[in-house]
Formats: structure tokens, C-alpha cells, sequence
């Protein structure tokens, strides 16, 4: 369940040099300009505007923005215009640029690591290997003649990504007998093309 919706911080306060227009006692009005966000989990992602609010001293009459009057509401926009956003109301939108970057990078990374264990196989590689829509398995490096590289393949495919756990958690017994050769070429261009998703060696 997302946890999400909109909150304010006060941001500014001035008096206003105007009569309360309830008790009409002077210079007892209050305006507090009040930044509202949205938020994901209590997390501040984006500022989503501004309002303000008075209060009167002596009798305590509380008047919305949209109740304002029009020398209120020049007060309000004058004190806006001063008033800055937070910075931190953004920390949401910082947070997933963060984590974008992070990705990009983990994902160059794996990619440049991929690409040098591609071209030169060890006994005992893994390959996470998706064989069309929703169909994943995995190679096991057996053995390495010249440019040929013998793999053994999984017994068991699986519909999800997350499934590859579960294959490696049977452990060796679970890939044939029966080695399957193919060249450095081949399982170059099968990283290429996106057959093996990624390589692990211990």
C-alpha cells in the first residue's frame, strides 16, 4: 500500500497593518503563508503551491485565502513573492534522480563486467539466460576447448526473473548431463542481444 498526500509548512508571518474586519481592532491581524507539498510515505516530493491564512489576536476570526479581502490578499501576494520554497520540498524528486543515476551506473558497471567474462570463460560461470517472453534458465560453464565452450543447461525454466533465485538454490544437480558447445562468438552475441542477461562467476 502507497502511503500518499499533501501537507503544508509554514513558510512566512507578518502582521497586517489593517483593522480585523470582525472586532475592527487595529494592527491585530496576522497573516502565515503556508507552502503545501506532496509527499509519498511522509517524504516531501514536489512543492504544489502556496496559501496563507489570518488570525486575529483579540477575538481569534481565522480567514481563508479565499475569504481574503482585497487589501488582504495584496498583503498575501506581496508576502508570496518574498517567501521562497524549501529546498527539502523536492527531497522526493532528489531521491529517485539519485537512484536513477545509481542504476545507470550499476548497470554500466554489470555490462563492462559481463563484457570481459564473456570473452574469457571459466569453468563454472553462470549464465542467466532468457529464452524469449517470460522463459529464463541457466548455462553453467563445464568446460572450455579452444574457442568452444561447453555449458551445461538447467532442467527447470521459470516465468519470472526473480525465479533464477530458486533454479541456483537446486544446486549442480539440476543441469543436464548432455554439454551443449558453443563458440566465443556465440555467447558474445548472446550478451549482445540480450539471451544472456548476466554472468556470474565465483
Amino acid at each position: 500500500m502507497i502511503v500518499y498526500g499533501t501537507k503544508a509548512t509554514q513558510i512566512a508571518t507578518e502582521k497586517v497593518h489593517n483593522s480585523c474586519s470582525n472586532c475592527g481592532t487595529l494592527n491585530s491581524v496576522q497573516m502565515s503563508v503556508f507552502q503545501k507539498y506532496a509527499h509519498v510515505f511522509w517524504i516531501p516530493f514536489f512543492p504544489i503551491g502556496k496559501t496563507a491564512v489570518t488570525q486575529c489576536s483579540h477575538c481569534k476570526q481565522i480567514l481563508e485565502k479565499k475569504q481574503f479581502s482585497e487589501s488582504l490578499n495584496n498583503t498575501y501576494q506581496t508576502l508570496k513573492s518574498n517567501s521562497k520554497t524549501p529546498y527539502w520540498t523536492f527531497s522526493g524528486m532528489a531521491l529517485v534522480a539519485v537512484l536513477i543515476i545509481s542504476l545507470v551506473i550499476s548497470d554500466r558497471q554489470k555490462d563492462e563486467k559481463n563484457a570481459k567474462l564473456v570473452l574469457a570463460p571459466q569453468k563454472g560461470d553462470l549464465y542467466e539466460i532468457k529464452n524469449g517472453y517470460e522463459h529464463y534458465t541457466l548455462y553453467k560453464v563445464q568446460n572450455i576447448i579452444g574457442d568452444t565452450v561447453f555449458v551445461f543447461e538447467n532442467e527447470f525454466e521459470t516465468n519470472k526473473l526473480s525465479g533464477l533465485r530458486d533454479l541456483k538454490n537446486k544446486g549442480d544437480q539440476a543441469f543436464t548431463r548432455e554439454s551443449l558447445p558453443l563458440s566465443k562468438a556465440e555467447l558474445k552475441s548472446m550478451l549482445d542481444n540480450g539471451t544472456i542477461m548476466d554472468i556470474e562467476r565465483e
